[in-house]
């Protein structure tokens, strides 16, 4: 493996989860796209690469998801998604799965209009119990996410939360009651991290000394990439999460020096 190929897969496990992208063999990596984690793309990686892209083997979808994801998602597509992102001596995989965020997905609207009319949840949205507009949805009661300001750079937009957690069920729990936000739930990427004490099974928060404490970060992607910046925009928009909540003392935020395309909206 390639230095820059094994920095890549460091820091997209990092980000995502330690499954994201696993090595199958020498040159063979299973990615699993953070916005479709049951399904798998195989690359295969030149010894060359960055110099020359990766190529796609297969992708495959859950057969219970296929109903739900686009009917287009083949080996070409995700082929001519991954030469776009190319640029030689690169290397590419994140931009890859940034881009993939809008082709491999579930259909949410499809997905919960058939999940209403099977269930008796169609009963509380017509007798107006709850609206895919909640900020976080019924399930979401009790929980008290410090949200931070968000971040927009050419059309991405990046929102930040953080609460307090004390086990990796709690926080998983946490998470899966977040994303019955709409919203939420159809963003590019929901890149999460906690740190517990008790647990050591959890994603640690890098750069912090603080424990019992998780975070998710939402990026919507706005069609144009961004580049390395991008880190800097999940990097801040945690921290500021963390200062809201109370679980830092200082503002790191004071001292960012923001590149000038980067806008804050509270």
């Amino acid at each position: 493996m390639s230095q820059s190929l094994e920095e890549e897969v460091f820091s997209i496990n990092a980000i995502y989860s330690e499954e994201c992208m696993v090595q199958q063999a020498s040159t063979i990596y299973v990615v699993h796209p953070p916005s479709l984690p049951e399904s798998s793309i195989q690359l295969s990686f030149p010894s060359s690469y960055p110099a020359v892209p990766p190529i796609i083997l297969s992708v495959s979808i859950p057969d219970h998801q296929k109903e739900y994801v686009p009917k287009s998602v083949d080996v070409q597509l995700l082929t001519d998604i991954l030469l776009g992102c190319y640029r030689t001596g690169e290397v590419c995989v994140f931009d890859f799965l940034d881009e993939l965020g809008d082709v491999m997905k579930i259909d949410q609207e499809y997905y919960e209009q058939k999940k209403l009319t099977t269930s008796h949840t169609w009963d509380r949205v017509s007798n107006g119990d709850y609206s895919s507009d909640d900020e976080f949805g019924p399930e979401n009661v009790g929980i008290k996410w410090a949200i931070s300001d968000m971040v927009v750079d050419r059309k991405s937009k990046f929102i930040g939360r953080a609460v307090e957690v004390h086990s990796v069920a709690e926080a998983q729990a946490n998470l899966a009651a977040l994303k019955t936000n709409k919203k939420i739930a159809n963003a590019t990427h929901n890149m999460t991290a906690w740190r517990i004490k008790t647990d050591r099974d959890g994603i640690t928060i890098q750069g912090t000394d603080i424990w019992n404490v998780m975070v998710v970060v939402s990026r919507w992607y706005g069609g144009v990439l961004i580049g390395p910046d991008r880190f800097k925009h999940i990097n801040v928009t945690a921290r500021d999460a963390l200062l809201k909540g109370g679980f830092v003392q200082d503002n790191p935020l004071e001292k960012d020096k923001k590149g000038k395309s980067s806008k804050r909206y509270k």
